[in-house]
């Protein structure tokens, strides 16, 4: 096998493991400076607002980000990133050469990033009106009885974020236990906080899970057969924020749950 087409094959196998990662491999001549990869990172936030700017969790303004591989996995420092619409919407606006975006519309936009003659797979940018209002959907204060059997008890704790009369979806809303804090990690043996799956989640985006209705996001305290926990109220909080890191008019809700383990 000649060393071009021994590149190629290793090149093949390479694309196969990071496809999943969204990372795109290309072929050619090796060397530190020749892009062989590129790792296209999805943004933080899920969307951004019309009128805006990317942000980050922290109310930062943000750009996209692209990582640049040579044939040894190295990264190439400053690569010749390069970030561009795949469609032909107008949603966004995009700096290609610093990834700085603006939102002109609502709707969604696909982008690639590209180095040399690669393409990453493209990212969804979804542009959404301003939140006016959060708001809770289940009660704020509720009991939870528990009888120890051999499935999970799964308790939903559902928000609603609306732009007027109209639902916001792709917006992140975090949860967190604000009594006892001890419950904000992963442990099987305590009261959890998870998605649908009834995996540990202290995050959800609106609108986007299995059963949730426009612009509303659900998180669920799961008790399970292995749950050790005596009565108790737990409180969660649930938080929504402008790009900036504002609070979203009526964030934050605060969930006051009884759980009754018999």
């Amino acid at each position: 096998m000649s060393a071009r087409a021994g590149r190629r094959l290793w090149c093949a196998v390479v694309a196969l493991l990071l496809a999943g990662a969204g990372i795109s491999c290309g072929e050619g001549s090796s060397g530190p400076d020749v892009p062989l990869s590129i790792q296209f990172d999805p943004p933080q936030l899920p969307s951004m607002l019309v009128g805006g700017e990317l942000h980050d969790t922290l109310g930062n303004v943000d750009s996209l980000h692209a990582i640049v591989f040579n044939s040894s996995g190295d990264t190439i420092q400053n690569g010749p990133v390069r970030f561009v619409r795949a469609d032909t919407t107008h949603i966004v606006t995009i700096d290609s050469i610093s990834g700085r975006v603006t939102a002109q519309d609502t709707g969604s936009a696909r982008v690639v990033a590209q180095a040399a003659s690669l393409q990453s797979p493209p990212e969804t940018l979804f542009v959404v009106q301003t939140p006016s209002a959060f708001t809770t959907i289940t009660a704020l204060e509720d009991t939870l009885t528990f009888t120890p059997v051999r499935t999970d008890t799964l308790f939903p704790l559902s928000v609603l974020l609306k732009a007027g009369d109209d639902p916001v979806n792709h917006y992140r809303v975090e949860y967190r236990f604000i009594y006892p804090t001890a419950l904000n990690v992963e442990d099987s043996t305590k009261v959890l906080l998870t998605d649908e799956n009834r995996k540990f989640s202290l995050v959800d985006t609106t609108g986007t899970g299995t059963s949730a209705v426009g612009g509303s996001a659900t998180r669920y305290l799961r008790i399970s057969p292995f749950t050790h926990f005596t009565t108790d109220t737990v409180v969660v909080e649930a938080r929504a924020f402008l790009p900036d890191h504002t609070p979203v008019p009526g964030s934050p809700l605060r969930f006051k749950v009884l759980v009754q383990i018999q």
